[in-house]
């Protein structure tokens, strides 16, 4: 008689951790990613050096971040914004100011999770230096100056070889 009730409680008490199980419903993380589709440089030139970088994600993501760091992803190189509304998409210039020319890397990154991210490795920026013209003086000034003292000399050499 004892067999019976300590087998009918086994069965009792499988039953119980199956029926337990089958009505457990398995928790699902939402998985969130970036993945960068496409970057570049829009119009690079001395006046306007106007970047975009485009990217698609998953999960709930509703603002992100967009940083340029340097070869050794240690170094913050210049942060393009530090929280945007996350529209697959963002465009900027840099200051002329700034040094950036050679290769970085971009990253686009969840706001509230940096570590939900992804990176172009090796970007190569073509910002072109920004030199400075002569102060007050135009290129073409400088030139046509140039054009008539050489004019000048010219007439004066060749008149006092004439007299010679």
């Amino acid at each position: 008689m004892r067999k019976k009730i300590q087998s009918k409680l086994v069965l009792l008490i499988v039953a119980a951790v199956l029926l337990y199980s089958s009505s457990v419903i398995p928790l699902t993380v939402a998985q969130e990613s970036i993945d960068i589709t496409s970057h570049g440089c829009s119009a690079c030139n001395q006046e306007t050096n106007e970047f975009f970088v485009d990217w698609t994600y998953t999960g709930n993501i509703s603002q992100v971040s967009i940083f340029i760091y340097d070869l050794t992803m240690a170094t913050l190189e210049y942060t393009v914004v530090d929280g945007t509304t996350n529209l697959g998409t963002y465009s900027w210039s840099f200051p002329a100011s700034h040094p950036l020319d050679g290769e970085y890397y971009i990253m686009v990154c969840d706001y509230s999770n940096h570590n939900v991210n992804d990176s172009v490795q090796r970007e190569i920026y073509p910002i072109q230096t920004f030199r400075p013209q002569i102060p007050g003086y135009p290129i073409l000034s400088i030139g046509l100056i140039i054009g008539i003292t050489n004019l000048i000399t010219a007439i004066i050499l060749s008149k006092k070889l004439r007299l010679k």
